[in-house]
Parts: structure tokens; C-alpha cells; sequence
């Protein structure tokens, strides 16, 4: 199971560039969505026909509240499903339990990372 959670973390990593990978911070929401689930991110569509993994990457997290950002929805069992540009993180009302940091580039602050828990 760990390893299915780690191959998923590397398509978000992978999906970026490599100017991006250096200033981001990367998060995986460690659950899967059934088909048909609505998604409790608001900047994601709300439901898929299939299982589902959400992600979401801080693009530039040294910055306030409203900044470029993305959300990536990937199939459980891999593949990227939808990428979502959008301006403002999904834990303005607090961080998921379930939110897993999967990646912080060289030239982002450790500072603005939300959640220190890591994949199992």
C-alpha cells in the first residue's frame, strides 16, 4: 500500500517543472475518493466517475493567502486525472488530518508548510 502512495506523490512531483519543484511545497490528501464522492476541496470539480486522489501544490508558499496554485486529481490507482490552476490553498479553514507533505523544494521556506506529516 505504501508503495501506491509514493507512485502517486511522484506523478504530482513529476507533473512539475523544474523550476517549480525548486520553490513549491507539494501535499497528497491520503484517502481515496469513491466514485461519485464530492471532493472537499471547493477549487476541484466535485465529483469524478472513478475512485480518486487529490493533491495540491503551493506554488509559490512564501506569499499571502491568494497566490498561484494548483490542484491535481489523479485515478487511485495512478495517472493524472484533471490539473486545476488556482490562487488559494484548500486549508483556509484548517488542514485535513489526512494531508500528507510529499515534497518541499530547496527555495521554499519551511516555514509555510501546513503539515509535516509524511506517507507512512
Amino acid at each position: 500500500m505504501k508503495r501506491k502512495w509514493e507512485k502517486l506523490a511522484a506523478e504530482v512531483i513529476a507533473s512539475l517543472s523544474a523550476e517549480e519543484r525548486e520553490a513549491s511545497i507539494s501535499y497528497l490528501e491520503q484517502r481515496v475518493f469513491i466514485a461519485g464522492e464530492t471532493l472537499p476541496w471547493d477549487e476541484v470539480d466535485q465529483c469524478f466517475e472513478e475512485p480518486v486522489v487529490i493533491a495540491f501544490v503551493d506554488l509559490e508558499p512564501a506569499l499571502n493567502w491568494t497566490h498561484r496554485a494548483r490542484y491535481v486529481v489523479l485515478g487511485a490507482e495512478g495517472g493524472i486525472r484533471r490539473i486545476t490552476d488556482a490562487n488559494r490553498p484548500p486549508f483556509m479553514t484548517g488542514v485535513s488530518p489526512d494531508l500528507r507533505l510529499i515534497h518541499r523544494g530547496s527555495q521554499a521556506p519551511r516555514w509555510a508548510v501546513m503539515t509535516f506529516a509524511k506517507l507512512p
